[in-house]
């Protein structure tokens, strides 16, 4: 008889990753991308009501995936203001404008960058990487 080891544990299981998109087909996508890999997922399309929800959140999100240009503020602003309360976060930026100078100036940096357009296995890839980061393992 063989016993099979067990399988690793998926970083999706029972995560939850706020999405912050201003354009509503785009956050849609992302969210069904995400929930198509395992995560739960809530859907934002400015960053302030996202800020608000995150800080809260009883159990906030182990990610926060939010595009450059959400409206209201910029998701580097978003990022900063969330880990002023939650450092813990982990982060991915997403940005078909953001200029890279924009980004180094910025005192907070993100986790991951992915600039747009990307594929939906990067996406996955990413959030999957941070989420195990944010459990405690290493990718």
């Amino acid at each position: 008889m063989t016993t099979k080891a067990p399988l690793p544990e998926s970083p999706a299981k029972r995560t939850l990753v706020f999405v912050v998109d201003d354009n509503e087909l785009l956050g849609e996508i992302t969210r069904q991308l995400l929930g198509s890999a395992g995560y739960d997922t809530e859907l934002f399309h400015q960053g302030l009501p996202a800020r608000d929800a995150l800080m809260a959140a009883s159990s906030p999100p182990a990610v926060l995936v939010t595009d450059f240009d959400i409206g209201d503020i910029n998701g580097l602003d978003l990022i900063s203001q969330v880990r002023a309360k939650l450092p813990q976060i982990k982060a991915l930026l997403v940005s078909g404008t953001a200029k890279p100078e924009t980004l180094a100036k910025h005192p907070v940096k993100p986790d991951h960058f992915l600039p747009k357009p990307f594929r939906a296995d990067e996406l996955i890839g990413a959030v999957d990487r941070l989420a195990a980061q944010s459990r405690g393992g290493t990718v």
